[in-house]
């Protein structure tokens, strides 16, 4: 299996998975002619992608979905109620409710907290889990069995309350339905994750959270060597074989 970042952060997130001959994104938050230029970046193709796969309605996960889905003729994966939010034009929907395949590759939904209808994917061995607010009891369930993982590491818990949002939206970020912070995200790598080999820290703050932070966090909560890299929120981040 090969996993490229191609953007992650509140200002776009898109993931390219690619095993067993299939490819999919998860995820698709910049605009299509960007997320084009990304994948070149990488070597990557969108004519080879076989289905787009959506967490949650938010613009930075979805907006650049119905472009694609017309442009190259990749059907879209959501839920109901992400369908029922969207605004994407014309595009080729395929509607699930649990587990799914696209191509060959199986796909489990697993629900996260956030303060829209949201859900992390896990393919093989792989799991995707960003904006939500606490660790979910479905995400408990299934980390112990993957050896890589994408993990929200939105911010750091003292930079928010520092910092110059409301007060209304500092405590959206830091409730039940915002995001996940450091040190919530390294200490369920920590807890749970005993068979990971590989952890990609993603969904960056840009005002409350640094990539030094986040792995200062990250090497101290985490008590056994781990192979971790943190996504950038400028540019593509890279590939692995996983």
């Amino acid at each position: 299996m090969e996993i490229s970042v191609i953007a992650s952060g509140s200002n776009g997130n898109c993931c390219l998975v690619e095993d067993k001959g299939v490819s999919l994104l998860i995820d698709a938050g910049k605009s299509g002619s960007e997320i084009e230029t990304r994948m070149k970046g990488l070597g990557k193709s969108l004519e080879e992608v076989d289905g787009i796969v959506i967490t949650h309605e938010h613009s930075d996960h979805i907006s650049g979905a119905g472009v694609l889905s017309r442009r190259f003729g990749i059907p879209v994966y959501m839920t109901k109620e992400v369908y029922s939010g969207a605004r994407l034009g014309k595009f080729e929907s395929r509607i699930f409710s649990g587990e799914f395949k696209v191509g060959s590759l199986k796909v489990k939904p697993v629900v996260t907290s956030h303060n829209v209808s949201s859900c992390g994917f896990v393919v093989g061995k792989f799991g995707y889990f960003t904006d939500t607010g606490i660790v979910t009891g479905q995400m408990k369930n299934v980390v112990p069995g993957l050896n890589s993982i994408l993990l929200e590491s939105n911010h750091d818990v003292e930079m928010v309350h520092d910092g110059r949002y409301p007060v209304f939206l500092k405590k959206w970020i830091l409730s039940d339905e915002g995001h996940l912070s450091n040190d919530n995200a390294s200490s369920i790598i920590q807890e749970k994750g005993k068979n990971l080999s590989f952890v990609l820290l993603g969904h960056l703050s840009e005002n409350h959270n640094t990539p030094d932070i986040a792995s200062e966090t990250f090497n101290t909560l985490v008590k056994r060597k781990i192979d971790f890299s943190v996504c950038s929120r400028d540019k593509e981040s890279g590939s692995w074989k996983i």
